[in-house]
């Protein structure tokens, strides 16, 4: 069975804690992940939990965990999560680009014929 969760790198927590208040005191803002302690993401890239990922979506919250459970939708499986301090987080990209083919798939499902409409 497919992982469906990947590890995220150890933080150690009192060096983070500096970090964040190094920050703070440079009149600075660390990156909203960076408060919990999520790695840097590319860009202008921030985390999402599943209450974000099910809004970007447009569903409820428990879709997202049970498509994760049944590795669902058979068009093509929920990404894998990120797993920090017992939560799941995507990088919203990711769950941008999914959430476009997902409603893409469901389109072709609408369309008597698929895609092609034949």
């Amino acid at each position: 069975m497919a992982r469906l969760t990947e590890l995220v790198e150890s933080v150690d927590l009192d060096a983070h804690l500096a970090a964040i208040r190094e920050a703070l005191a440079d009149g600075r803002r660390p990156a909203a992940g960076g408060l919990l302690g999520l790695p840097e993401l590319e860009g202008d890239d921030i985390w999402v939990d599943t209450a974000g990922a099910a809004a970007v979506v447009g569903v409820h919250p428990r879709t997202i965990t049970g498509w994760l459970t049944r590795g669902r939708p058979a068009s093509g499986p929920f990404p894998a999560a990120h797993r920090f301090l017992y939560r799941l987080y995507w990088p919203l990209s990711v769950i941008e680009e999914w959430a476009r083919h997902y409603r893409h798939a469901d389109d072709d499902a609408a369309t008597p014929g698929g895609a092609t409409g034949s």
